[in-house]
């Protein structure tokens, strides 16, 4: 995986609020120690245990701050998956 597509990825899965960055999952750190096929899978799982915890949130409570959070923490794994799958589509062809 090049340089530049993990930097894109992580940059995905970093907040930055009131001058504090914060790390959703270090995804420099896990392809340091595992392949791309893993990272992939794992921030799929990810992914989804999310999906599970939005779902609960709406059935409880619809208007606590955590569903915005949650479908924000989505919305960037999501596109940190599509950022990795992209560059693995490159490289297949």
């Amino acid at each position: 995986m090049t340089v530049e597509t993990v930097k894109d990825a992580q940059d995905f899965l970093t907040v930055t609020n009131n001058g504090q960055v914060k790390r959703i999952i270090d995804i420099e750190m896990l392809l340091e120690r595992h392949g791309s096929t893993m990272v992939l899978s794992f921030l799929k799982d990810i992914l989804k245990e999310k999906q599970r915890i939005l779902r609960d949130l709406v059935v409880t409570d619809k208007t606590t701050p955590k569903v915005n959070e949650t479908i924000a923490a989505m919305f960037r794994i999501h596109m940190a998956i599509k950022t990795i799958e992209r560059e693995r589509e490159v490289r297949a062809t």
